[in-house]
């Protein structure tokens, strides 16, 4: 009798255990469509909180945490192969930084949610590895069951994410698998740009170009209109014109100082001990309308109530500004929070 009570106690034990863990369900597909097929996806996780967040689910508010399937490099490789043939010789691998869901203000209606998001993405031949994209972002959302909205969206994030560097080549140094960790210090140190010496003047098409220190060759001169706007950039060389519009501008250099074209149009570029950076807000960089169809990133438009941070841009554009710095490896802008 006392041993059926123990398995009794046990069972329940396990029920209780099972009903407090709300789990991620991979659904949709990863489907490479490019033409650079590979073998097997890997994921190394380097998150150093591996909880991702105990939430309330449902009416009743039931604090459940968040959890993967089973692990991320198993959960990832299911998902990857339901929707791929494998290929031959490269594997893609995702380093995972960071995924963290926490739980904001709340109002008679809507409960806000962030979601705080860091990964790379690595294609690795043999040994080495060389890097194919990154991203460190937060999403906020606003829902009424906020909780199931932003686990919904999981999937959404990293299919997003991961469809991007399916259509990027690998670049960059080909490194070892040592020095994933630290990559991107590793990386930094060999872009001009972050080396401390005088900007070179002149214009920049991309933010490689400018990263890499290397402009448009030519005298350029910037056109500005009646209203004080940047037009182009014209140079006359044997009696012929060359005009660069502003909208194909990543960025110019003149007397020294940088500024860096936005939605709202040339922006000071400036630069600490963490890099290049402009001042403003997502009101400032963003038009509306981004918020609408893919997003800012390009992921989660189409899925009802859920806005990257910073959506009611009409009103920050107007609100606080702050260092919103530039990302050497990938020319976007980075919102992550620590």
């Amino acid at each position: 009798m006392r041993k059926l009570m123990q398995l009794a106690f046990i069972f329940t034990a396990i029920v209780a255990f099972a009903q407090t863990k709300e789990v991620i369900k991979f659904r949709g597909n990863i489907l490479n469509y490019t033409e650079n097929p590979y073998s097997f996806f890997k994921v190394i996780d380097q998150r150093e909180n591996k909880q991702i967040g105990t939430l309330p689910f449902e009416d009743q508010k039931e604090m459940k945490e968040v959890v993967f399937p089973t692990t991320p490099d198993n959960d990832f490789s299911a998902w990857y192969l339901k929707s791929n043939q494998p290929g031959k010789l490269t594997d893609f691998v995702l380093v995972l930084k960071k995924l963290k869901l926490s739980m904001g203000a709340s109002d008679d209606k809507k409960t806000e949610g962030k979601m705080d998001f860091s990964a790379q993405a690595f294609a690795k031949t043999g040994e080495k590895y060389q890097f194919l994209y990154k991203k460190d972002t937060v999403f906020t959302f606003y829902d009424k069951e906020v909780s199931e909205l932003m686990v919904k969206n999981i999937p959404a994030v990293f299919s997003a994410f991961i469809k991007k560097s399916y259509s990027l080549r690998p670049t960059g140094n080909i490194v070892a698998f040592s020095d994933l960790a630290d990559y991107e210090t590793l990386i930094k140190t060999n872009y001009a740009a972050l080396k401390g010496e005088p900007l070179k003047e002149g214009i920049y098409l991309d933010y490689i170009s400018f990263f890499n220190q290397t402009p448009e060759q030519g005298n350029y001169v910037l056109e500005i209109s009646s209203k004080g706007n940047i037009t182009k950039a014209v140079k006359e060389e044997n009696g012929k014109k060359t005009k660069i519009p502003a909208h194909k501008m990543f960025a110019y250099v003149e007397k020294g100082k940088a500024r860096k074209r936005t939605f709202s149009g040339f922006l000071d570029l400036d630069k600490d001990e963490n890099g290049f950076y402009v001042l403003g807000n997502r009101g400032h960089l963003f038009p509306v309308q981004s918020n609408s169809a893919y997003g800012m990133f390009g992921l989660i438009g189409g899925i009802a109530g859920a806005i990257e941070q910073g959506a009611r841009q009409k009103k920050m554009k107007n609100g606080d500004v702050q260092k919103i710095y530039i990302d050497p490896l990938t020319g976007e802008y980075d919102f992550s929070e620590e």
